[in-house]
Formats: C-alpha cells, structure tokens, sequence
C-alpha cells in the first residue's frame, strides 16, 4: 500500500482487498481501535462512577456530574479517531499511513492494552464490589438508614423559607415564622409528607435549584414564596413548583391586612391540596386563630427560643406572656411557653421543680383552650414520665396526642422511646428511620438515628450516624461523646478517646476516659477519671457514674448508682434495658429488679 496514499484512499483499498468486507474488522482489529473503545468506555465509567460519589460529599452542583458526561461523550469519537489515524511508537505518536507494515509495532501496543484493559476491569469490577458491600453494611444509605416509604402514592413536600421582601430586616422572623406555620399546617395532612424545619430552612441564605432542594429533601415538589410587612399591610407571593419537570403548578399573590393571615394560610394550605389533586377523607386543617399584633409577638417569641441562652429564653417568655394577656384561649403560645418552662428548668436557668410544674400548667392550659393540640398532650407526657415516673400517665397522653394528629412524628417517636424501658428497639429504630424521611439535613436526626443502632448493636452503622452529625454541626452538644461510644463499643479504643477528650462537658469526658483507660489496662488513669467524675457532682452524672461501673465490672457499685439517678429523674438510666455500657449487668438479680422498677415506674 503506498505510504502517501490518503486515509480515504487506504479505506477503500481496505473495503476491497479480496473483495471480502471483513478486511475492515480485521484492520480494526490490527489498529487497536477495539482495544482503545473498550478501555476507553470502562475508564468513562469509573470517572462518572467516582464523580456521581464525591459531587454530594464536596457539595458540587448537579450540573458538575452532567458536564464530566458532556465531555466524557464528546471525547469518545476523538478517541476511535485518533486509534484509527495513528499509531503510539518509541518516537512518540505518528500518522499511521507514514509508518510501513513491517515497522508497525501495533501488535506490541496491543498486548500491552489487553494488560491495561484487564486492570481497568478488575478496578471497575473492585468498586463495583465496594459499592454493593457499603450500600448493604458501611454506608450511610437509605438501605441502612432510611425507612422504605410504605405508601409510594403518598406527595411530598418542602416549605423553603418564605423571603423577607420587608425594607425592615428585623421582620425576618415574620417570613421565618409564617413559613414555618405553613408547614406545620401541611404536616397535619396525612397524604402528605412534609420536610422537616431544620431541613427545609438549611437551604436559607444560599444558591440552589429546585432539583437540588428535590434530591437533598427527597420530595417531589417545593413550596415558596416571599413576605412583605408594612405597618398593618402585607403582600404574600407563594408558588407551587414540581421538581422533576421545575413547572410552577401554582402561583399566588394576597394583598391584606395582616389581620387576614390565619386566612392566607388555610388558602395556601387548600391551593396545594388541589394542585396536587389529593383526596382529603377529613377536613382540611385550619390554622389557631389570634390577634394580629400577638401573632406577630408569638412568632418572635419562637425565634427567640432557638437560642438556647438564659436571656432568649426570658425574653420569649416574656413576649408569650402578652401574647395570652391579650389571647387566654390561643394555645399555641400555651404550648411555647410550656417548652420554655422545660428548657429553662433541663439547663438550670431555673429551680428544676418550679419549671417542671409550670411546663406542666401551661400543657393543661393548651389543652383546655385547643383540645386538638397534640403538642400539648405530649409535654404532659413528659413531665409525667421525667418528673414522676408515672408510666401509665405517660402511655394515656401519648395516645391522646397520636388520637388528635395520628400523623405526628415527635408523638410516634415518644411511642417507640417508652418502650426502650421494656427492652423493646425496633419501634425506636423505625421512629428514626421515619424521621430520616422528613428530615434529612437535620443533626438531630442523625443523633436519634445514631442512638436507634447503638441500641440495635449496630455499631458500624452508628458511628456513621455520629460522624454525620458532626458534620452537620460540628459543635453538637455532646456530639462527640456519642461517636465516642459508637467507637468503644466497636472496639475502636484509641479512636473513642480521641472523641472522648475533645468532648466539652467534662462529665462525659471523664466517664469516657474511665472506660477506655479500664479495657486498655491503664488502671491508675481509670481510676483518677471515675473519682474525678464523681468529685464534679455526683447527683448530676449519676447515669456515667453507673456505666463506667458497670464497664469496669463493679456490678454492686453500678446497680447503686442506677437506683440513685432513678431517685434522681437522671433521664440517662431509663434506657437501662437497652443500653450496651450495661450488658454486663444482665441476669443480676438486682439489676433485673431494678429494671422491672424501670419498666413499672413504682
């Protein structure tokens, strides 16, 4: 074949040769171009398969993924071309036509791609492998930690915060608080699965698209819109949007007095009923309705409880005080100041009895005035059970609230953590994993996760839940405690220290030393942590006292301190029956008994 003749010309001298069409597979073949399109092509799916996995780690836009494909393709033809024209040679690259036959080295370069090719497969065929192992054992997947959604007909939802449109920042709360009611009026929907707050409102402050809000969340379509507040006046914008074809389905503007909100929002609450065609068996949920001016109050009150300072406290107690000044039958603002009675009494703002009782009173007033409130039933529940023990009063008001709003998650989760004391994990673990559904960007929920298979034994799956948790918020109170205990129970000692030292409340911190120090053989250490950790105060650390006991195999010493943080309505014993720090202590006689006292509140 002449060296100067064209690629043209050398095809069709190729097509001809013998007149046997099958010369152009062979010289296909001779060229490498098979070698090339294969290795090629595995190489194109490892670099989507490794980008599709580090995008949502590095948080990367959706586009990111879809251009490396962009070019992946592009580069495909390129690829054939140039194993068709050229030739790889000691020299480097050159044209194949300036190359005579018995030069070519083709067949050289052809053994040595079957050896890249065969390593390329095997890489793919090992991640290939990884993949399936994590999504079935070590990864934070929905296998593991999402809870299969039992009715796949069933919309979903997120309320993105409502944008401040007012020339008064300060009326953000007002947008913040609207949205925020919105939602909790959707939630009540039972055909509905609504995103959580803490995940809706992370997007707040930042660029996204609604496909990302869809694959973040998990849902199907996003409700937003934005606040304008002047004086008495204020214009609403909200919109209905699909996140799959990112069409509005929706969209509205109200012009109003503010006296007209509670209106506004049974509207929007309807408009997305309809939009999304469901079949509504009861009446469509109202919102409470009060005072314009105390509304406004009452939203502020609730940003103010975000923070948890003494000072955000007294002041939203304060503002809900004229809320109810004004309004005595808006429960809602019961229902607040209920929980702020509780904070302030868990974080020692105020005497631990005088907050109790009064958590207590303002519940049984929400009540009174809103029977329908489920919130309400539950902070009875938990001032029984936290402040009394009384079990059977417990159980009576958690169904009355799952009686009133069967939908409601914080009810189904009280459900499932009371029969912790029996022993009883599962209903937990599905409380969580049902959590995960609604509120996926949310560290709270990792915790609560992370404790599900701490009490399933799961450990793996646990510290995956705690690392997420830490992520998500990195100074998480006693975030670190938590992955540290995943850790020692996974018998990963020296990496549950680590965790164990950098945790700020130094009960923890001690406890945590005491247990790793007792099963590294470091005594002198363990027992300078566990005698430190009963000089801070004894009456508060009374559960970490019990658990580094009872690792350390001093049963009697153990089952006293339990009997002591039960007189103490020290929260941490009451998981007793399912916590691992306690194995140990199973089939103890006294142990047992006390369990038993555990599970019957006497």
């Amino acid at each position: 074949m002449p060296a100067n003749c064209s690629i043209w010309c050398r095809l069709r001298l190729i097509l001809t040769v013998g007149g046997c069409p099958l010369s152009l597979f062979a010289e296909l073949k001779r060229r490498n171009v098979f070698r090339v399109v294969l290795a090629y092509l595995v190489v194109a799916w490892l670099l989507l398969q490794i980008g599709d996995t580090l995008a949502p780690a590095l948080r990367l836009p959706e586009w990111v993924t879809s251009l490396l494909a962009f070019f992946l393709i592009l580069g495909f033809p390129l690829a054939v071309f140039f194993a068709w024209a050229y030739e790889m040679t000691p020299k480097g690259l050159r044209l194949e036509k300036e190359i005579q036959r018995d030069q070519s080295i083709a067949a050289n370069t052809g053994r040595k791609l079957d050896f890249v090719i065969i390593a390329l497969l095997a890489v793919a065929v090992a991640y290939f492998a990884f993949d399936k192992y994590a999504s079935n054992g070590t990864q934070p997947t929905e296998e593991i930690f999402a809870a299969a959604d039992a009715t796949p007909a069933r919309r979903s939802i997120a309320v993105l915060p409502f944008v401040n449109m007012s020339s008064d920042l300060e009326q953000g709360y007002f947008s913040d608080g609207l949205s925020e009611e919105l939602l909790n009026l959707l939630a009540k929907i039972p055909q509905l699965r609504v995103t959580s707050r803490s995940s809706a409102f992370s997007f707040r402050d930042k660029d996204f698209t609604i496909a990302e809000v869809g694959r973040q969340l998990g849902v199907s379509h996003v409700l937003e819109g934005s606040v304008r507040k002047s004086g008495n006046q204020i214009r609403i914008t909200a919109q209905l949007i699909d996140v799959k074809s990112d069409a509005h389905l929706w969209s509205e503007t109200w012009d109003r007095d503010l006296n007209n909100i509670f209106e506004i929002q049974d509207e929007i609450s309807g408009s997305v009923v309809n939009a999304l065609k469901i079949q509504l068996v009861d009446e469509l949920p109202h919102a409470y309705v009060t005072d314009a001016e105390s509304y406004a109050l009452y939203l502020r009150a609730s940003e103010l409880m975000a923070d948890y300072s003494e000072s955000s406290l007294e002041q939203a107690d304060s503002l809900l005080q004229r809320v109810i000044d004004v309004d005595p039958n808006y429960g809602p603002a019961f229902i607040k100041l209920s929980q702020v009675s509780s904070i302030r009494g868990s974080w020692g703002y105020r005497p631990r009895d005088e907050a109790a009782e009064m958590a207590r009173d303002y519940a049984q007033r929400a009540i009174t005035s809103n029977p329908d409130l489920a919130e309400g039933y539950l902070a009875l529940a938990d001032a029984e059970a936290s402040e009394k023990h009384d079990w059977e009063s417990e159980k009576l008001y958690i169904q009355k609230a799952l009686a009133v709003d069967p939908n409601n998650l914080e009810a189904k989760r009280y459900a499932a953590a009371s029969l912790l004391r029996k022993g009883e994990t599962k209903p937990n673990l599905d409380a969580a994993r049902e959590l995960l559904e609604v509120d996926p960007l949310s560290a709270l929920t990792y915790r609560r996760l992370g404790h599900a298979m701490l009490f399933e034994r799961q450990y793996d799956e646990a510290i995956l839940a705690f690392r997420q948790l830490l992520r998500i918020n990195p100074d998480a109170i006693v975030g670190h405690t938590d992955l540290g205990n995943a850790l020692f129970h996974a018998g990963r000692y020296e990496d549950a220290l680590a965790e164990y030292e950098a945790e700020p409340m130094e009960g923890f911190r001690y406890q945590g030393r005491a247990i790793v120090h007792h099963v590294l053989g470091n005594t002198a250490e363990s027992d300078a942590a566990i005698a430190t950790l009963i000089e801070i105060d004894n009456d508060q650390w009374a559960a970490q006292i019990a658990h580094a006991r009872a690792v350390r195999g001093e049963v009697d010493s153990a089952i006293n301190w339990l009997n002591r943080g039960y007189e103490l309505f020290d929260l941490g014993v009451n998981i007793a029956a399912v916590n691992p720090f306690l194995d140990n202590l199973h089939g103890d006689p006294r142990f047992e008994e006390f369990l038993r006292r555990l599970g019957s509140g006497d």
